[in-house]
């Protein structure tokens, strides 16, 4: 299974009993409104995910916006949506694959093989003119014992070190507020000394579909092994996967700028 599929993948199989189609529709302007879309029109069998209530762990002091989930809600969650370790999980949004890239993450994480994101996300289902289903999908709840794999992610502390050792590291989010021209969201403006910028919808074009893997700019030149954030953490898994697509191993630092400014002795670079 391709860590992209497409639309026409998607109907082919959208009746295999091992496919798991979840909706991860979320506006963070409007935290309701992916779940009211959800309702009012949604890909068939898809079942709902709600980026803060099951994607995310409870905000503390430190972590950031959208801090890791524990294992034993990711277990909850997944077991909720009726995965099991059988399943195909294909995410998608409306978000040019922003919150579906975060689920393809933590099923990566929770050690799930068989996981992908929509390519062009319900946008491009609906432009294909296939048909959607309303109201809740009836879901059989299923078993799923998991096991997490911290190799996945860095710790704050782990980035201090990867900063001393010239470890590549690379910021998500729009150039501008990289540069700390604008910071819309958190209380300070800047970003981690030494990291780079590669923007996540630099991956994607505007129509929500990814761009060849040759047009994916700054992937492979970025090293083996990068540290990548964002914000709070959901948007770097787009460059994350776009970094898995390409065979380079890159980590999660799941925090991200969110985190890191948490912690007032923490220099930033403007």
């Amino acid at each position: 299974m391709n860590n992209i599929v497409s639309v026409e993948w998607l109907r082919k199989h959208i009746q295999d009993k091992d496919i798991v189609v979840v909706d991860c529709q979320f506006d963070l302007s409007d935290k309701e409104s992916g779940y009211v879309s959800y309702l009012q029109g949604h890909i068939p069998r898809a079942r709902y995910a709600d980026l803060e209530k099951d994607l995310s762990g409870p905000v503390k002091d430190h972590g950031g916006r959208h801090p890791l989930p524990s294992k034993d809600q990711i277990q909850t969650v997944f077991e909720k949506l009726g995965i099991d370790e059988h399943s195909k999980v294909v995410a998608y949004d409306r978000q040019m694959g922003a919150m579906a890239s975060r689920l393809w993450w933590l099923l990566g994480y929770a050690g799930h093989k068989e996981r992908a994101v929509l390519d062009g996300g319900i946008k491009a289902w609906e432009d294909a003119g296939l048909p959607l289903e309303q109201n809740e999908t009836e879901v059989e709840r299923s078993h799923y014992p998991i096991s997490l794999d911290d190799s996945m992610i860095v710790s704050m502390e782990e980035v201090k070190e990867a900063i001393s050792k010239g470890t590549t590291i690379i910021d998500s989010r729009a150039k501008d507020r990289y540069l700390g021209q604008n910071e819309p969201i958190d209380a300070k403006a800047g970003h981690i000394p030494s990291a780079t910028n590669l923007f996540w919808k630099d991956h994607v074009n505007n129509d929500h579909t990814w761009k060849d893997k040759e047009s994916r700019g700054g992937v492979t030149n970025r090293g083996d092994s990068p540290i990548i954030y964002c914000g709070s953490g959901v948007t770097a898994c787009v460059n994350v996967l776009a970094f898995h697509d390409a065979g380079i191993n890159a980590k999660l630092y799941p925090g991200s700028f969110s985190d890191w400014i948490s912690y007032e002795d923490n220099p930033i670079k403007p």
